[in-house]
C-alpha cells in the first residue's frame, strides 16, 4: 500500500500507539505519524496493545475496529478502564451505525472510515493529543488542590486570567468551560470598566478551521437575531496571532438546569412563564431562518430585570443551523448528529432533515423536565437513548405530577410529538397555546453567577 507524503511538521507531536492486525495498514499509519514527528509504538492485536498501554504513557491510541482477538470498541473500553483520559481514534474499512454509536457511547475521540483523509486524520491526532495533555494537567491540578498544596505557577492552567485581548478587554476570572471554549468575566478598560463575559475558543481548536468557522458563526448568528431573550454579542475578533474570542453581556443568575437541581421541579405557571420566553427567542431566531439545535436547560439562563425574576436569556448558538445557508452546511459533515441527545427531536436523532419544529420539540422536553425534575427519556447508553427517542413514549406527565392541569399535560405532549406534523407548527403558535398557564413572575433578587 502506498504511503502518502506528509508535507508539514505536526504542531503537537506526541506518544502514539497504533493497533492494526494488517501489516501494510499498520506500516502506513506508523509512516504517517512518524513523518509528522510523533513517537510511535505498534501492536498487531488488542491484547498486546493493552500490555503496551500498561507499560508506556501514551497520549493517543489509533486502533482498527475489526481485529481477530478483540474488536476496537472492546479495546477502547479496556483502555479507558486503565486510563479514562487516554483518547482513542477508531478506524474501520466497513463502518456501520451500531459500531459508530458504541464508539460514541464508550468515548472514542473520533471514528474514521478507511481510506483515511490524511489532513483530517492528522488534524484529529493533534487535537486528541492536546486534549489528553489538558485533561491530565487538570487532573494533576485537582490532586494538588486536594492535597492542600499550592503549586508554583498554578495560574498556568488559566493562562487567560489577567490577559488583555484586543488592547482593551482585560480578563478577570474563569466562569465556566464548555465544549468549544471557556467563558471568563472581564472588563472593557476603554469604556468605564464595563463588565463583560469573554468566551475564548479552546487552544487545541484554534487551528481547526471548522471549529473557528463555527465560533464565528455563533457570533454572527446571535448578532443578527438581536432579541432581548437571547444573550447579546458585543464583539468578536479572530486576529492573526491572537486567541479568537467573542464578548457577551455579563449575566447574573443561574441556568434552568441549576434551578431544577437546587430547587426541584417548577410550578406549572413558573415553568410556563420560562418556556414562553424561550419560545419568544426561538420565534425571533426562526424569523431569520436560524434553528438553535441544542436547546436544553443548561442553555436557558435565568436572570432578573427591573425586579422581576426568571427573565430568560437563551445561550449557546454554537451548533445553530441556518436553513438554506450554504455557509452553515459546510460546518457539519453530512449525516452528523448534532445536539444533546436527551432533548433531540426524533428526526434529528435519526440524522434526517430538520426544521423549526425540531426546536419546538426540544422546548417541550425542556418544559417536561422543568415540571418533573427529570428529562423525558433515560437509557443505559447513547445508542439506546437515540432509539428510545425515536420509538418510545416518555412517562406520562400526570403520572409524575398528578396535580398538573390535564390540558397543560396534553399541551406538553403535543410539543413532543414524534411526527413534526403533529406538533405546533411555529413558535408563535405554541406560545399562544401556552398563554393560559403563564404566571406573573415574582419580584426579588437572584444570586450572582456568570453566564
Amino acid at each position: 500500500m502506498a504511503v502518502p507524503e506528509v508535507q508539514s511538521r505536526s504542531a503537537n507531536p506526541g506518544r502514539v500507539l497504533v493497533v492494526d492486525d494488517q501489516d501494510d495498514v499498520r506500516r502506513m499509519l506508523l509512516r504517517m505519524l512518524e513523518v509528522s514527528h510523533h513517537q510511535t509504538l505498534a501492536a498487531s492485536n488488542a491484547r498486546d496493545a493493552l500490555d503496551l498501554a500498561r507499560e508506556h504513557a501514551f497520549e493517543l491510541v489509533v486502533s482498527d475496529v475489526q481485529m481477530p482477538d478483540m474488536d476496537g470498541v472492546d479495546l477502547l473500553r479496556a483502555l479507558h478502564e486503565l486510563d479514562p483520559d487516554l483518547p482513542v481514534l477508531l478506524l474501520s474499512g466497513a463502518p456501520d451505525l451500531d459500531t459508530v454509536m458504541k464508539a460514541v457511547q464508550y468515548g472514542a475521540f473520533e471514528y474514521f472510515a478507511k481510506p483515511l483523509e490524511l489532513e483530517r486524520f492528522l488534524n484529529s491526532v493533534g487535537r486528541a493529543i492536546a486534549a489528553c495533555r489538558k485533561r491530565r494537567e487538570e487532573q494533576a491540578d485537582l490532586r494538588t488542590f486536594r492535597s492542600g498544596e499550592r503549586r508554583r505557577g498554578a495560574t498556568a492552567t488559566e493562562p487567560h486570567v489577567g490577559a488583555r485581548f484586543a488592547g482593551r478587554y482585560r480578563v478577570k476570572r474563569l466562569i465556566g468551560r464548555g465544549g468549544m471554549g471557556a467563558v471568563y468575566e472581564g472588563v472593557r478598560e476603554d469604556l468605564a470598566e464595563m463588565r463583560v463575559a469573554i468566551k475564548v475558543l479552546h487552544r487545541d481548536l484554534e487551528r481547526d478551521m471548522e471549529y473557528l468557522a463555527r465560533f464565528r458563526r455563533e457570533a454572527e448568528t446571535v448578532a443578527a437575531i438581536d432579541h432581548p431573550n437571547i444573550v447579546r454579542i458585543l464583539d468578536f475578533q479572530a486576529r492573526e496571532g491572537e486567541h479568537p474570542f467573542l464578548v457577551m453581556e455579563l449575566l447574573h443568575g443561574a441556568s434552568l438546569a441549576h434551578l431544577i437541581e437546587t430547587e426541584g421541579p417548577l410550578s406549572q405557571s413558573r415553568g410556563a412563564f420560562v418556556v414562553s420566553q424561550v419560545l419568544d427567542a426561538l420565534a425571533a431566531a426562526h424569523r431569520v431562518r436560524v434553528i438553535h439545535r441544542d436547546l436544553k436547560p443548561e442553555n436557558v439562563f435565568l436572570t432578573s430585570m427591573s425586579n422581576l425574576t426568571d427573565i430568560v436569556k437563551l445561550l449557546d448558538f454554537g451548533v445553530a443551523k441556518v436553513l438554506d445557508g450554504a455557509a452553515a452546511l459546510k460546518l457539519t459533515r453530512t449525516g452528523a448528529i448534532v445536539g444533546t441527545p436527551a432533548y433531540m427531536a426524533p428526526e434529528l436523532a435519526r440524522g434526517g432533515a430538520i426544521d423549526e419544529r425540531s426546536d419546538l420539540y426540544s422546548a417541550g422536553c425542556v418544559l417536561y423536565e422543568a415540571l418533573t425534575g427529570r428529562p423525558p427519556y433515560h437509557a443505559e447508553n447513547y445508542h439506546a437513548l437515540l432509539v428510545a427517542i425515536q420509538e418510545s413514549e416518555p412517562p406520562p406527565l400526570r403520572m409524575l405530577r398528578p396535580q398538573l392541569d390535564p390540558a397543560f399535560a396534553k399541551f406538553v405532549m403535543k410539543a413532543m410529538a414524534k411526527d413534526p406534523n403533529e406538533r405546533f407548527q411555529s413558535a408563535g403558535e405554541m406560545n399562544h397555546a401556552l398563554t393560559p398557564w403563564v404566571g406573573v413572575p415574582s419580584s426579588g433578587s437572584v444570586s450572582e453567577r456568570g453566564v
